[in-house]
């Protein structure tokens, strides 16, 4: 029995080495996953343009502020998001959205108090865009390394958000602008909306069993 005992011990030591070399298998991410690294890094190639074109246009100290923050910020994060991408076979495309490039031509088309001003206004929408994708990725992603690129990235983005609302009020710059506006997270709204539609739906059937429940 002694010997039985020392061949499975052997036996399972064996196999737990393997496992060891092999390594956990790694899910692929999910379509949910994906959506979100393709909108984050578009977003992020996005700001960092825009950070540019602030720091060789804007009139004022803060905006040419807020555009070197969004270099450095958005740089990092998409460092991070690319590396992340390669370790899971993501195709990340190589520019921005065709939209978000309209948009910011449209900035640059202006000059003087009129580029700050409207530069300003579109970063809150295509932050708060940003921020609403974040928000949708850690609701229903699955990855769990990619949900930490964005739990990540979310207080970067409103640190961004609150200095740009704050510069927006300096300048008189009208802050009710929707998320997604700004073309950032626009193939990321719709599933945003069913969700949400989804989470009404299940907390009236909930509602209505609590009340069968009290019937009975």
């Amino acid at each position: 029995m002694s010997a039985l005992r020392r061949t499975l011990a052997v036996l399972a030591a064996a196999a737990g080495a393997l496992l060891l070399a092999v390594g956990p298998a790694t899910a692929a991410p999910s379509e949910q996953d994906q959506e979100w690294m393709v909108v984050a890094h578009q977003g992020n190639l996005a700001e960092i343009a825009a950070g540019q074109a602030a720091l060789q246009q804007a009139t004022t100290d803060v905006v040419r502020q807020h555009g070197q923050m969004l270099v450095d910020d958005h740089t990092k994060l998409d460092a991070d998001l690319t590396a992340a991408a390669e370790q899971l076979g993501v195709t990340l495309p190589s520019e921005p959205t065709e939209e978000q490039q309209q948009t910011l031509a449209s900035v640059k088309a202006q000059s003087g108090e009129a580029f700050d001003t409207a530069w300003v206004e579109s970063q809150i929408a295509s932050h708060r865009a940003t921020i609403a994708a974040g928000e949708e990725e850690l609701a229903q992603g699955s990855e769990q390394s990619v949900k930490d690129l964005a739990s990540a990235a979310a207080p970067v983005v409103q640190e961004h958000l609150d200095a740009l609302l704050a510069t927006a009020q300096d300048l008189g710059v009208p802050t009710g602008v929707p998320a997604g506006t700004g073309g950032q997270a626009a193939s990321a709204s719709p599933v945003l909306a069913v969700a949400l539609v989804g989470a009404g739906l299940a907390a009236v059937v909930l509602a209505g069993v609590v009340l069968l429940r009290r019937r009975a």
